[in-house]
């Protein structure tokens, strides 16, 4: 006797929501996505510097996803805005401003040369500055 067979089950590359080559020159579906979700692997920093304000920020590299973002640990509790700037996109996540807060910015493809920074008030300055890491 024959069986009916079961639902399909997609998996991981027939679904288009995951950051896959988009014709050889990148991964440009991953830009603006979130690297936990779509399930980068793979991650080394590139990249790092500590931001006068204190922030640390690193520029991370996935080689599944061939993508970079921004990651933050906010060791001081400044306030801020962790950037990640492409040739084409920018992405930014704004720091909640606690002390001990780690987090991460949306990708930018490989493609877009990306560039990690911190954009953040200054107060000895009295000026607001960028710091970037690339």
């Amino acid at each position: 006797m024959l069986s009916t067979p079961g639902p399909a089950s997609a998996g991981p590359l027939s679904d288009p929501d995951l950051c896959r080559n988009g014709g050889g020159s990148g991964y440009l579906s991953c830009n603006g996505k979130d690297p936990n979700s779509m399930g980068c692997t793979g991650v080394s920093t590139k990249a790092s510097v500590k931001a006068k304000n204190g922030v640390f920020i690193e520029l991370r590299y996935s080689t599944s996803c061939q993508a970079y973002w921004t990651r933050y640990t906010n060791t001081p509790g400044s306030t801020g805005e962790a950037r990640i700037k492409g040739n084409s996109v920018t992405y930014k996540k704004t720091l909640a401003g606690y002390a001990g807060e780690t987090g991460w910015t949306p990708m930018a493809a490989a493609n877009q040369s990306p560039e990690a920074c911190l954009f953040f008030y200054y107060a000895p300055f009295g000026e607001y500055l960028e710091s970037c890491a690339s």
